[in-house]
């Protein structure tokens, strides 16, 4: 069944993209034609085809620009960080932050999210619905989709294997590949004769097999077949959610707006409300390898739980920012990510 939209001609997306000035993005959607309203040369501009565009080229990064970069994600290929951001930019380090690559083949468009199926295999997805894969652990990528006539930013991503991939976005956006990006097909997933337009900010997997996404509105689908059916469920908070983690070995933690953050092990059957994650809205996290879950949000909120999400205590970040993720470094240290690029937290202050 084909996606129909049925936004208004303008409709702002509260996307969980950080911004230079406030928590999260928001990207104001014209349905209308570009050069309907334009001058004459303005029209003839946009009517004449563009010349490709430029591409990134690999090199090294320095510390001053990756302190001056919003990053929006980061994850790790085996050992190697992998950060996305503004401006196209993919960075890459494999020394645990020390020194970092600019990885090529990549356009000047913001990316949101990445997903690695295995140390070498991943995609990244962002605005203008672009979707870009790589196949040597970040260091270079290939562009697979770029649909800015569309107007429907990409969110999220999940890569399942070499294969298999899901990427999310706005209205409701639903794209799915199984030959390895050679292909994407649009999906449905609303049930037949009702529509659902409700942004999808987040896809993650949990509980082996499991996925969920997260939404606005209070959205959370859950599938327990990799994707191959959804089942809409209902969460304690209707307002928007940004991330979702898995936690210990079948839980799932969702998390948004005002910091309102859940833990359900049952596959969203029941849910329990965190303590001390709010007030501020919460944007992402990580799972470290002892089980210590931290979050972060905007207004340099950060907050770590050493009971599998039941209770969080509040850190006090080096960079007071926005922050987009964390990445666990070792026991007592995670690496944030936001829009003052990247910077080491110390994790033995929150209470045990």
């Amino acid at each position: 069944m084909k996606r129909i939209s049925m936004r208004p001609s303008q409709r702002w997306i509260a996307a969980p993209v950080l911004g230079a000035a406030a928590l999260a993005v928001a990207v104001q959607v014209n349905a209308q034609n570009p050069a309907a309203d334009a001058e004459p040369a303005e029209a003839a501009a946009a009517a004449t085809p563009a010349r490709p565009a430029p591409l990134s080229v690999a090199g090294p990064v320095a510390k001053s620009t990756v302190e001056r970069l919003l990053l929006n994600d980061a994850t790790r290929a085996g050992k190697r960080i992998v950060a996305i951001g503004e401006h196209g930019y993919v960075i890459t380090s494999d020394d645990d932050a020390a020194t970092w690559q600019r990885a090529a083949g990549l356009r000047r468009t913001m990316l949101n999210k990445l997903s690695f199926a295995d140390d070498k295999t991943g995609w990244v997805v962002g605005h203008d619905g672009l979707i870009a894969m790589t196949r040597d652990g970040g260091a270079t990528w290939k562009e697979q989709r770029f649909a800015p006539a569309d107007e429907e930013p990409l969110l999220g991503v999940y890569a399942r294997d070499a294969e298999h991939a899901i990427a999310v976005g706005a209205y409701g956006l639903y794209l799915e590949t199984a030959d390895g990006g050679a292909t994407w097909t649009d999906r449905v997933l609303a049930p037949e004769g009702q529509e659902d337009d409700r942004h999808l900010n987040a896809i993650t997997a949990f509980g082996g097999g499991k996925l969920a996404i997260v939404g606005e509105s209070g959205l959370v689908k859950i599938s327990i077949d990799n994707g191959l059916t959804w089942t809409a469920v209902t969460a304690p908070y209707e307002g928007s959610y940004f991330g979702a983690l898995p936690i210990e070995t079948d839980g799932l933690m969702v998390f948004g707006l005002r910091g309102q953050a859940f833990v359900s092990r049952d596959a969203g059957a029941t849910w329990s409300a965190a303590e001390g994650s709010g007030p501020v809205t919460l944007l992402g996290g990580g799972v470290g390898a002892d089980g210590a879950v931290t979050l972060v949000g905007s207004a340099g909120s950060v907050r770590i739980s050493r009971d599998a999400g039941k209770t969080f205590a509040p850190l006090a970040p080096a960079k007071i920012a926005a922050f987009s993720t964390a990445l666990p470094l070792d026991a007592t240290h995670a690496l944030l990510f936001g829009e003052a690029g990247t910077s080491v937290l110390d994790l033995a202050g929150a209470a045990k």
